[in-house]
């Protein structure tokens, strides 16, 4: 079992999509999945505040609370969209450190 350690420490690994093909289309399938993304947090989020104003005005406090819990899922929703390739950077450069 020694031996483990000094095979998996020879393993370096540079990501470059240069020449790869397919990679253009895998970029502009990636772009969309974030704006499909962003506009389903949009959606929820719009959705949700008309829950929640509405419902609260006519006294609805289970839909009002379903309204908020769905507007606040939308303002997630958006921050993991574009906090996600940051993220994935981010964790990858920290592991080749």
């Amino acid at each position: 079992m020694s031996w483990l350690p000094a095979v998996l420490a020879q393993v370096d690994v540079e990501p470059d999509a240069a020449g790869m093909p397919g990679a253009d289309l895998i970029q502009q399938l990636l772009n969309w999945s974030q704006m499909l993304a962003l506009w389903g947090s949009l959606g929820a989020l719009l959705v949700g505040a008309a829950m929640y104003g509405l419902a609260r005005e006519a006294g609805g406090y289970q839909q009002a609370s379903r309204g908020k819990t769905l507007a606040m899922g939308g303002a997630v929703g958006a921050i993991l969209a574009g906090l996600a390739p940051t993220a994935v950077n981010l964790l990858f450069s920290a592991a080749n450190s």
